[in-house]
């Protein structure tokens, strides 16, 4: 075990980074950093988490990544360990991860950008130099869900579809951020595997109803994520992988596919910009709905008899609970790390770290219930 390890929160006032530093705060051995771009935002919520949690150490800072000093501030805390929280991770760089090296911290990070998380090993080289591990995609997208499809594809001799969609409870609060990552492949398009070939089809778009035991019946739309391109790398022969988003709200949904063939008509070239506006309106909405949410992952194959067979993960937070789900891989990453029980060092997807029952776990304080069906119970 690490004694008394620097833990740093990029973000750490934000969306999900405020969660990760509430359920990290009586962590035994770490020195928690709250970051946010101002030192009395920090403060704030450092000061609320030491009177919740006397003798922890915590602190509050100001810290920027856009800022020219990132890289020496870093560099001056060396923290053991970076969980970047600071999204939308669409259109960044490699800057935190990059410091991290310099800095000799490890790092982690809960980004849900294609891009981001496929090209992340690129860093791989570097990394391993400087001895260090950094950690792309640990969250729902693809921990979580890659977790899920090592369970389902033991009843497997051969795998050809995973299917997967996440359900979103309405009542739950959003960021700008997160508002910025959905609306920014809105009406793009972008490549998926269908039937053994790569198709084009377009964000919030390829509408689908789909069927939640807990939740009934919702309209979903495609999402670029990066499961898409690591699904098909992860599990060889593989001919169809797929992902969709299902909003409560059916008018949300029709929303926003008419706003994708706003984009896809060249009316709006960019959802993303008017991420706040529509965060705004979104908030004054969302007594319209409920605060149950949902994900299931479907995989189909031939079985252990060579019969075709489908088995289905159904998953449902209470509670507005959901928002915990893509902060735990980071939690649970992290304490591995602090018990010594992560010894690669590279630059890596978050593709087979984690075990399905460590995710599950490190959610049991929640209300967050999961199922396993087959085709024919689903």
């Amino acid at each position: 075990m690490v004694e008394q390890a620097k833990v740093l929160i990029l973000g750490g006032t934000g969306h999900f980074g405020a969660r990760i530093c509430r359920r990290l705060a009586n962590y035994p051995g770490i020195d928690l950093v709250i970051t946010s771009r101002t030192q009395a935002t920090a403060e704030s919520l450092a000061n609320q988490l030491r009177a919740k949690n006397p003798g922890a150490i915590i602190s509050g800072i100001a810290m920027d990544q856009g800022s020219a000093d990132f890289v020496a501030d870093l560099k001056k805390l060396a923290p053991f360990a970076l969980i970047h929280t600071a999204g939308p991770y669409q259109g960044q760089d490699y800057r935190v991860a990059k410091a991290c090296i310099e800095a000799g911290s490890n790092y982690i990070d809960l980004a849900d950008s294609r891009e981001f998380v496929g090209d992340f090993s690129s860093l791989d080289d570097r990394a391993r130099q400087a001895g260090v591990l950094l950690m792309s995609g640990a969250s729902t997208l693809p921990a979580l869900s890659s977790a899920v499809v090592d369970v389902l594809k033991t009843n497997f001799s051969k795998v050809s579809a995973i299917e997967i969609s996440i359900a979103p409870a309405h009542q739950t609060p959003r960021g700008q951020s997160t508002a910025a990552a959905v609306l920014s492949y809105c009406g793009k398009a972008f490549k998926t595997l269908r039937e053994g070939e790569w198709r084009t089809v377009y964000g919030w778009q390829d509408m689908r109803i789909q069927k939640y035991p807990a939740l009934g019946y919702r309209l979903s739309g495609a999402c670029d994520v990066p499961d898409l391109s690591l699904l098909p790398e992860y599990i060889p022969g593989i001919k169809t992988v797929s992902f969709h988003a299902a909003l409560e709200a059916p008018w949300e949904q029709l929303a926003l596919w008419l706003m994708a063939w706003m984009t896809r008509f060249r009316l709006v070239r960019d959802w993303s910009k008017f991420a706040p506006s529509l965060a705004t309106l979104s908030e004054r909405l969302i007594s319209f709905g409920s605060d149950r949410g949902g994900m299931h992952v479907r995989v189909s194959g031939e079985n252990r008899g060579g019969q075709p067979a489908s088995y289905i993960w159904y998953l449902t937070a209470e509670h507005n609970h959901g928002p915990e789900i893509p902060c735990t891989p980071a939690i649970v990453l992290l304490k591995k790390l602090l018990r010594n029980e992560l010894p690669e060092r590279g630059a890596f997807a978050c593709l087979g770290f984690l075990s399905l029952e460590e995710i599950m776990n490190e959610l049991s304080d929640f209300a967050i219930s999961t199922e396993i069906v087959t085709e024919a119970d689903a």
